[in-house]
């Protein structure tokens, strides 16, 4: 929290204020002044809070994702917070601002990922992806966000990456990778990441109509028409091969 109100009221102390102030003498003036200050930053004070509160509970119910990086994160989490202060009808100076945004930041914990340990036993697909890779969803994301197409084909995308640098990272650091193939059984797979290919397979077996819709617009070459950012060779192929339980070709001479 930024402020603390909880002793002060600015509603009766405003009211109270005015009185004392006509009927005092010169020295008793100076104390009332100072009830005044007291008073206007107990309102600021409202105020400011009032906006980190909203601010930070906003962010908590829409998170950003983890794979546009942590710049992009701070600047989406910036316009949020401004247009909550625009709506408010409340004014707030750019340095009240950019506190808040940074409470609020550390509230939610925007931080830069670590990069990715293929030998931990435990983490984030994404933080194998490249500072590049996160710049291009970047805006990808952003595109979406600005015309309102679908969220999930970037959350797809950015996953599909995402598992192909992380099969990257383990192949050069010596795992011999097997790919899941639906028709074969992989009770035996050549690969000492096994569980790995079982979350593969249930990452697209899952038989949901999304899932099901993606396949249709790859077996019609539109695989995400509505956002030209992911339209580029680098998604197209990742997704693709992530839905057809392939491997990029990028990764196929590295095995």
């Amino acid at each position: 929290m930024l402020v603390n109100n909880d002793k002060l009221n600015f509603e009766a102390g405003k009211t109270k204020a005015q009185d004392p102030l006509s009927r005092s003498s010169s020295n008793n003036s100076k104390v009332d002044d100072s009830k005044i200050s007291n008073v206007g930053l107990s309102q600021q004070g409202q105020n400011l809070n009032y906006l980190y509160q909203l601010s930070l509970s906003t962010a908590q119910q829409n998170p950003s994702p983890v794979y546009i990086g942590a710049e992009k994160r701070i600047e989406i989490l910036a316009n949020s917070v401004n247009e909550i202060a625009r709506q408010s009808g409340y004014e707030y100076t750019p340095e009240q601002i950019k506190r808040v945004v940074e409470d609020v930041a550390k509230g939610v914990n925007i931080t830069e990922t670590q990069p990715g340990d293929v030998n931990a036993s435990s983490g984030s697909v994404y933080s194998f992806l490249h500072s590049a890779d996160k710049a291009k969803l970047a805006n990808a994301y952003q595109h979406a966000l600005d015309n309102n197409t679908s969220l999930d084909d970037v959350r797809f995308a950015a996953f599909s990456l995402a598992r192909s640098r992380f099969i990257e990272a383990k192949i050069s650091s010596g795992t011999t990778w097997a790919v899941y193939d639906p028709n074969e059984n992989v009770s035996d797979p050549k690969s000492d990441d096994a569980e790995k290919l079982e979350a593969e397979k249930l990452t697209v077996e899952s038989g949901s109509e999304y899932v099901k819709s993606l396949l249709e617009q790859l077996k019609e070459g539109k695989l995400f028409t509505s956002n030209p950012y992911l339209r580029t060779s680098l998604f197209q192929e990742v997704s693709s091969s992530l839905l057809m339980h392939k491997l990029p070709s990028f990764l196929q001479g590295k095995i």
